[in-house]
């Protein structure tokens, strides 16, 4: 919203006894535009369960959290700045549910999983599932809809944060936006009042699960990903997958392989993973041959001072590129194989000073598109998906208007290559509405200019046969190959 004209004035209506630190930062972001009068009425609604409040207060020494959260619980003084005597708006963002219903026809509302009350946004919390957030207009329309993650369930704290940061990012698309939004539909879960129970059980479950996972520790297996392949006619439907038909990738029990990509050259079918020893803890890249017999033993190609994933490799202009992530740098990096399959350089940095995740790219229509996660303030890397594009590979990147293109974790976070199949483009996506993840989404692309971008998921993949507790988390097809991770 950032250099419009013509002031807007909007005002923010709060409920004194609800204050959270997530509201405090959108005033921040709207008073900073130059073209927004920015005012904050209190108004009185129902107070916040005390024990809430405790179990919050308690958590923060008892997991080490520290600084400033989204959930930080503020007081009137906080928003003093910019309380004002004078009545009028060309907008009202009315977040104090149902104290602050019946504010007019310029006035938007919050809705979390249909109810305007956030105490089913504190449930949600509590109960460690994500929730549906709506905002809706004056005249009922859906501006933006979302349905951020929850990464850690079992510390409320951890989970208001990644809840209000998704928030704040739904309500600035909404102001953004320019019309209608249709929302996706959520899953049905009755919300549980916010009650003292409710608030000691899951403080309770919470210490509890933190106590046992740290008795455990010693003698608990690591998480085993694994990669298995399977040959496929290239012209095979993608939407069921039978784990029985895979074969797996060779690995021993010091590592664990995942985020398969297959790239053909020469002739020759050569199989990218991510590698993690669990002796290091770090993420390497490695690379195995593709035989009739299957893969070769996976050798490391690629390793830097940063946990390395996701080897998005592919080929242009006669070179061999790979984009792995590297989101603890703060960076998108480029790399071209100066000896491929085992020889790679610093070739650019295309995004920097961004916690990105899982950067996937296609060339279409005479320009490059990158879909990637972000990680913003306290949210999570598995629910904002972020389109940036440019006119030649090595940028510069500018990014999309309507990002956030989604704030939703059942198909945010990219799971492996753009594909055409059936005269349509798909992107793979992560499910992670049951963890990360829980299973892949495949969306069909409906439009991607300059403009908008809109995309329709369409298939749900989980497997959880022969052992199977996740998955599939990557798909990825290079002919007559197709390769996937699981969880086991």
């Amino acid at each position: 919203m950032t250099g419009q004209a013509v002031s807007r004035r909007i005002e923010l209506r709060l409920n004194r006894h609800r204050l959270w630190r997530w509201q405090l930062e959108l005033a921040r972001v709207l008073a900073g535009d130059a073209g927004v009068r920015l005012t904050a009425r209190m108004v009185d609604g129902p107070a916040l369960p005390a024990a809430l409040g405790l179990l919050l207060a308690l958590e923060g020494p008892a997991y080490r959290l520290r600084g400033h959260h989204a959930c930080d619980r503020l007081g009137e003084a906080d928003f003093a700045q910019w309380r004002a005597a004078e009545h009028g708006a060309d907008l009202v963002l009315d977040f104090a549910g149902d104290a602050g219903e019946g504010a007019g026809p310029e006035a938007w509302h919050l809705r979390y999983d249909e109810s305007p009350d956030d105490d089913a946004l504190l449930a949600a919390a509590l109960a460690g599932h994500p929730a549906t957030m709506t905002v809706v207009d004056g005249q009922g329309r859906i501006r933006a809809s979302g349905y951020p993650a929850i990464e850690d369930p079992t510390v409320t704290t951890r989970a208001l944060d990644t809840l209000f940061s998704g928030l704040l990012r739904i309500v600035l698309k909404a102001l953004r936006s320019d019309g209608e939004v249709a929302a996706a539909a959520p899953p049905r879960r009755a919300a549980p009042s916010v009650t003292v129970a409710t608030v000691v059980a899951a403080g309770a479950g919470s210490l509890a699960e933190k106590l046992c996972g740290r008795l455990t520790q010693l003698c608990r297996r690591p998480p085993n990903w694994s990669v298995a392949w399977r040959r496929i006619d290239p012209s095979a439907d993608f939407s069921h997958l039978d784990i029985a038909s895979y074969r797996p990738m060779p690995q021993d029990a010091g590592r664990y392989f995942a985020d398969p990509f297959p790239i053909e050259v020469n002739g020759q079918t050569h199989l990218f993973v991510e590698e993690f020893p669990y002796a290091t803890g770090k993420g390497i890249i490695s690379v195995a041959t593709l035989g009739e017999d299957g893969p070769s033993a996976a050798r490391p190609v690629l390793e830097t001072d940063v946990h390395l994933s996701y080897p998005h490799v592919f080929a242009h202009a006669g070179e061999i590129y790979m984009i792995p992530e590297t989101m603890e740098a703060d960076a998108v990096r480029l790399y071209r194989a100066e000896r491929f399959p085992d020889r790679w350089v610093h070739e650019a940095t295309l995004l920097d000073g961004i916690r990105a995740s899982d950067a996937t790219l296609i060339q279409r229509d005479g320009s490059w598109w990158m879909f990637v996660t972000t990680r913003a303030w306290w949210g999570s890397t598995w629910d904002s998906l972020n389109v940036f594009w440019a006119d030649d590979l090595h940028g510069p990147w500018s990014p999309h208007p309507g990002n956030p293109v989604t704030v939703d974790c059942r198909y945010a976070r990219p799971a492996g290559h753009f594909f055409e199949h059936a005269g349509a483009l798909w992107r793979p996506a992560q499910d992670c509405s049951d963890g990360y993840g829980s299973g892949l989404a495949f969306c069909r692309v409906d439009r991607l200019d300059r403009a908008r971008v809109e995309q329709s998921p369409q298939h749900l993949i989980r497997m959880r046969a022969d052992g199977v507790k996740r998955g599939p988390h990557t798909f990825n097809r290079c002919g007559s190959l197709e390769a996937i991770d699981v969880l086991r």
